[in-house]
């Protein structure tokens, strides 16, 4: 160091002590800052359960910080982070890749930001100073034949039960965590409704749920297959709800022959099929359970060839006065 170096440290301590600070408390509380990855491990460990996250949200966030975050960032200090600091992670993601997984890790150390804030390890959240990467809207429905394949094949698969976990996620719409969560008393068959708890819903909102004739028809016979357990969905002991439904979704998405499907798109199946089929906006809504139109607007979507019977009609209508 410096002669000159050394004068300038010595001038910011005594512009310190001058202001009422304290640098001996300062570079000791330098030290003990909290680094990201005990920031991350703090988020994932601590506050996800805390706050309800379900397991794969979490693990998904670890994944992505892991990968692409902390091996680069890990050791340095939460309020060292820079807006730039974020901005190269984001950019680096999308290069190595995709502009979604991007998004999904600026989003969860945006997350984790909130949190240290919350925490007073910083002032501000540095992820507010890089948007988001720009999104096509990805089509993840089910076509009318690929709904006909995949009831097929859940008509064959050898658990007639698990099966039926599948049926009533693709007839109601609901989210994987409501089907295999639920119990017999949230029903009313005779009335054909489901209540949902709030416990259960992600708007943590109790949510009432009209049921076609075809899904009371099949709830009917669950429950006269199974009359002594409050589950709809029993596990191996029957005292707990079944977990999942991962293994017997893969085997009928494979006997369907439909290509790789997520379990949350029979949710945006019901909801195109829905709105394809004359229902408005707010219908669908209500029945997703949705608090914003702008969510269902991102679930429902009309099917090309009731799109093609619009236009067709529609130059038609024009071409008429010729």
């Amino acid at each position: 160091m410096s002669v000159e170096q050394a004068r300038k440290i010595a001038r910011a301590y005594r512009v310190s002590v001058d202001q009422g600070g304290n640098p001996s408390r300062d570079r000791k509380g330098s030290r003990e800052a909290v680094t990201l990855s005990e920031l991350a491990t703090h988020y994932c460990e601590v506050y996800g359960p805390q706050r309800g996250l379900k397991a794969q949200t979490i693990s998904d966030a670890r994944r992505l910080l892991d990968r692409y975050a902390l091996p680069r960032f890990g050791r340095r200090k939460v309020i060292e982070i820079t807006v730039g600091d974020i901005r190269c992670i984001h950019n680096d993601t999308r290069e190595k890749v995709s502009r979604y997984q991007a998004n999904k890790l600026r989003a969860v150390l945006s997350r984790m930001f909130t949190l240290a804030i919350q925490n007073e390890w910083r002032s501000d959240n540095p992820c507010r100073g890089v948007e988001k990467f720009q999104e096509d809207r990805r089509w993840n429905y089910l076509s009318p034949a690929q709904v006909t394949a995949l009831l097929d094949a859940c008509d064959s698969y050898r658990d007639q039960h698990a099966a039926d976990g599948v049926r009533l996620l693709l007839f109601t719409g609901a989210r994987l965590r409501e089907v295999t969560k639920a119990t017999w008393d949230q029903f009313d068959l005779d009335q054909g409704f489901w209540v949902k708890p709030s416990s259960h819903t992600k708007t943590k909102i109790v949510h009432r749920l009209p049921l076609a004739p075809a899904t009371v028809e099949m709830l009917h016979r669950m429950r006269s297959e199974r009359p002594d357990t409050p589950f709809l969905f029993p596990g191996r002991d029957g005292t707990k709800p079944r977990v999942d439904l991962k293994r017997p979704w893969q085997c009928i998405l494979e006997s369907a022959d439909i290509g790789h499907h997520r379990r949350h798109d029979l949710r945006r199946t019901n909801a195109s099929f829905m709105l394809s089929t004359g229902s408005d906006l707010m219908t669908v809504g209500k029945s997703l359970g949705h608090t914003q139109a702008s969510t269902t607007l991102g679930y429902a979507s009309l099917f090309h060839t009731v799109q093609k019977d619009g236009i067709t009609r529609a130059t038609e209508l024009m071409r008429a006065g010729r």
